[in-house]
């Protein structure tokens, strides 16, 4: 065989099928780095939504410790009060406190129906 023939049938389609194959991996390459870059933001966004979520846990936490340390108070009261004590001033209050609303709704509305 020639080098001319040997050129023509072995070495130029083994050259096109290289080209061929770098073309292919090169633009595989891209893809991969654009996800990447897509992931990487993806990531980013959820680290965000991670810290306010944490930050939320530890405030309803906050208040669950709050909540905690009033129902020791109540309890606190109870027992030196007695429960039906300190239920009767817990009804009162809320009803003065409705009452209180009460009163105010009215002025409102009228003040700005004039």
């Amino acid at each position: 065989m020639s080098a001319k023939a040997y050129r023509d049938k072995k070495a130029l389609p083994l050259v096109e099928r290289l080209k061929e194959v770098v073309k292919n991996l090169t633009i595989k390459c891209v893809q991969l780095t654009e996800q990447s870059k897509k992931f990487a933001a993806k990531v980013d966004g959820q680290q965000v939504q991670i810290s306010r979520l944490t930050d939320k846990v530890m405030e309803q936490s906050d208040t669950i410790d709050r909540l905690q340390e009033k129902v020791s108070d109540l309890e606190r009261l109870e027992l030196h009060l007695g429960k039906e004590q300190v239920q009767l001033i817990v009804e009162r209050s809320k009803a003065l406190e409705q009452a209180e609303r009460a009163n105010k709704r009215p002025k409102c509305a009228f003040e700005m129906s004039r």
